[in-house]
């Protein structure tokens, strides 16, 4: 291949933390160093909020600024409704509903603008992080934002896993156990990670999407509310207005108390005002549930790794929440370790993205037999001292099931054929038989969730296979589940030399054809 062929096949990747409150973007420099990269505004982290004005979104801090000034033209946590459909979440503007993944797509396009213009050269590729625990649909609907942003998405990976590439790229050659405690915004993940031999594996992970800074935020939102209400009989967060107001003291309070002992809120609204003082004591007091929540879920996962306290070495903090004292406290309580303190909690993620964006490039290499992508300087960054590359393996998250028919109880349940932690990529196979005597075909409903009843489940999709000719009831049908490293699960029905396949990927969101669609929508609107 000649130099200009080499240079005309080199694609620039990023890394992006689409987060609730907060985004982030980031790319690996020339010498092979992860970098944020500042936005428009010279900030280093992006407010995930759109102010809509006509034609024109603006996202970041000046939406944020305004949201009180217009809040009907706002659109903030929108990470928390990734997944759900137009019809049970939606925000209308300009005449038209605007979906999850189009509203997060406008974030990824001033994002993917910002990057441009400070890198000078076009963003081709990226990668995309979300919570561990995101199930099939809300991963779907990400890689439906970033293409309705004009991003080729080459992986969406695990937000804990894109933190310890973050703080281990350089310490990938020690062996040991790592505790990742991801506490943002909007969500909370926490991750159980074994080092070893240059390469990350995930042991277990479990999450909360609603529960995040905004929960603790809203402690001080109400508490300030009812002591408005109790002195002058008005509840002032029925005002949008007045409720975005005090919405943006709350935060600014809670930020507060991570560094002193007390501060105070004082709110104006219909002609009536109020000062409260609020100690940090009263604050956490209130809070003990959120930290309970938090504290059960990272008891669950510890124990799913089947792992005591003592086997963590290290804990890593992700998420602008962990700065909170008691947070800190509450891990120190039951894994007393020293914290990693190398990178910012706030742009671990972005940049253990932009690692993995270069790792995913160098695979294609690999795969392809092309060195042309990644500049030879940056290579040697990326693998082990033996040349091989480091490696990532994740697990499933929740179980992938099938439903089947139970004759003895005369009702239907959910068989696991990938249960929850096993290793990515995962094969299993296993012979059924089909439920009815003289079958003219067999579907095979496939579902995700943990649960032994289909309606507790979320469904993913249907395989069908015709039958050959009229068979006895039991007789065998091979089902294969296929499930690689993007999260693409493929289904495999064979019986009687009759095969049917599916695969259960980006099925979930747009089609195609809606796809097509969104975007030319979209680019009928400037993001700023």
């Amino acid at each position: 291949m000649s130099v200009t062929a080499r240079r005309e096949s080199r694609r620039k990747c990023v890394g992006i933390d689409l987060g609730t409150t907060f985004s982030a973007v980031a790319h690996v420099d020339q010498y092979g160093k992860p970098q944020i990269i500042p936005n428009a505004e010279s900030e280093r982290m992006t407010p995930s909020v759109i102010l809509f004005e006509d034609f024109e979104a603006i996202v970041g801090t000046t939406a944020r600024q305004n949201a009180v000034a217009e809040p009907e033209k706002i659109v903030d946590f929108v990470k928390r409704e990734m997944g759900k459909s137009k019809d049970r979440f939606h925000r209308a503007f300009n005449g038209r509903n605007y979906s999850a993944e189009e509203l997060s797509a406008l974030i990824l396009r001033k994002l993917k603008n910002d990057a441009e213009k400070y890198l000078g050269e076009p963003i081709t590729d990226a990668v995309i992080t979300v919570p561990a625990y995101f199930g099939d649909t809300e991963r779907v609907a990400t890689v439906n934002a970033g293409r309705l942003a004009g991003l080729n998405v080459l992986r969406v990976i695990n937000e804990p896993t894109a933190a310890a590439l973050a703080y281990g790229l350089d310490k990938l050659d020690r062996n040991e156990t790592v505790f990742v405690f991801d506490l943002g915004g909007g969500t909370f993940d926490v991750t159980v990670m074994q080092v070893e031999n240059h390469q990350i594996r995930m042991l277990a992970s479990g999450g909360d999407h609603r529960l995040g800074g905004k929960d603790w935020d809203d402690v001080i939102l109400n508490w300030v509310a009812e002591e408005f209400d109790k002195q002058h009989g008005h509840n002032p967060l029925l005002d949008l207005q007045s409720y975005q107001e005090l919405y943006n003291r709350s935060v600014a309070a809670k930020i507060q108390l991570t560094t002193r002992p007390k501060t105070s809120v004082v709110h104006s609204y219909n002609g009536k005002s109020i000062k409260v003082e609020i100690t940090r004591t009263e604050f956490e007091d209130r809070c003990r549930p959120l930290l309970a929540k938090c504290k059960s879920i990272c008891e669950i996962v510890l124990k799913e790794a089947k792992l005591d306290s003592p086997s963590i070495s290290r804990v890593l903090l992700a998420g602008g929440m962990t700065r909170l004292p008691s947070i800190r406290e509450m891990i120190r309580e039951f894994i007393d370790v020293p914290f990693a303190e190398e990178v910012n909690p706030d742009e671990a993620v972005a940049l253990g993205a932009a690692i993995q964006g270069i790792l995913a490039l160098l695979e294609e290499e690999n795969r392809t037999g092309v060195q042309a992508l990644v500049p030879h300087e940056v290579r040697s960054q990326f693998s082990s001292p033996s040349g091989e590359l480091i490696g990532v393996t994740n697990i499933t998250t929740h179980t992938l099931g099938v439903v089947l028919w139970n004759s003895l109880a005369g009702e239907e349940f959910v068989f696991p054929m990938i249960p929850k932690m096993t290793p990515v990529p995962a094969i299993k196979n296993d012979r059924f038989g089909i439920a009815k005597a003289g079958m003219a075909n067999v579907t095979v409903r496939i579902v995700e969730g943990e649960s032994t009843v289909p309606e507790e489940c979320t469904p993913l999709g249907v395989c069908e296979v015709e039958l050959p000719f009229p068979l006895p009831k039991g007789a065998p049908v091979e089902l294969t589940y296929r499930y690689d490293e993007n999260q693409v699960l493929e289904v495999v029905i064979e019986a009687y030399n009759r095969q049917s396949r599916v695969q259960i990927a980006r099925n979930l969101g747009l089609s195609e054809a809606e796809i097509a669609d969104a975007t030319a929508d979209l680019r009928r609107i400037t993001v700023v």
